[in-house]
């Protein structure tokens, strides 16, 4: 029997232990609710009753779930009156930019912190129609971040001889706007796949963020003329941090 679509809309989050631990889990869909401005700033959770009854687990869980999202200045919690959502500043998506220029623009100004870097060179895992290896690539892992917040773990595969041109910049900066300032460096195009994961431990202590949170993979693959691959990297953004917006325009549709 089909499923109604009301039913569908009023059933409960569906929580299994396989997506992390449970509280945290139930943090992320009141955090998502918050931030998505379901609940506005100033407005009033519901009562542990109704979340209990909505979500289908135990008060203890709940109170761990706003425990954490308190201590994200998220919430705030008065004996006697409730828990409310904080009247903090209108939150700032990052955006995933889905034009070259615009992903450029978007990293201008952003700051970058390496966190490990190989000892030797290594080769990135390449993907059918990602193009050819060059040599010896730089392999680095760095936190991303803006203002004082950081909003991505990035692991990234540099073309060594590139990497030699300009190291103190490649080492500060980021990565693709310092190879598209190199007048000596032709960028051909800009491959990116976005993927949905989990945070594991590396990543969500230098994002603080919750084992097993939603995270954002994007994975970028950068070609010159010939077809190398000149940088590869994968960034694990904090899902509730980032969104993709994509125009579509009316061309090619019904009718053409």
């Amino acid at each position: 029997m089909a499923l109604d679509v009301a039913d569908a809309l009023d059933a409960p989050p569906q929580f299994s232990e396989k997506h992390g631990t449970l509280y945290v889990q139930v943090a992320n869909v009141i955090r998502q609710r918050i931030r998505s401005g379901v609940w506005a700033p100033g407005t009033q959770i519901p009562t542990l009753d109704a979340l209990e009854k909505e979500f289908g687990v135990a008060r203890v869980t709940l109170r761990q779930a706003f425990s954490l999202l308190e201590s994200e200045n998220l919430i705030w919690r008065q004996r006697g009156r409730g828990t409310f959502v904080s009247e903090t500043e209108p939150f700032e998506w990052f955006k995933l930019e889905t034009s070259r220029d615009r992903l450029v623009h978007s990293l201008e100004g952003n700051w970058s912190r390496i966190i490990d870097v190989a000892d030797r060179d290594a080769v990135p895992h390449l993907e059918k129609g990602d193009g050819v290896a060059v040599p010896a690539y730089r392999h680095m892992r760095r936190v991303h971040g803006r203002d004082g917040l950081a909003y991505a773990v990035v692991d990234m595969h540099l073309d060594t001889r590139l990497y030699a041109r300009a190291p103190e910049r490649f080492d500060s900066e980021m990565i693709i706007p310092v190879l598209e300032s190199l007048p000596e460096v032709e960028i051909a195009d800009i491959r990116q796949t976005l993927t949905i994961g989990t945070a594991d431990r590396a990543v969500a202590e230098h994002l603080s963020a919750p084992i097993g949170s939603p995270i954002g993979i994007m994975r970028r693959v950068v070609r010159d003329p010939e077809g190398a691959v000149i940088y590869v990297g994968v960034v694990s953004y904090r899902g509730d941090m980032v969104k993709v917006e994509i125009t579509l325009s009316g061309e090619g549709g019904e009718g053409r």
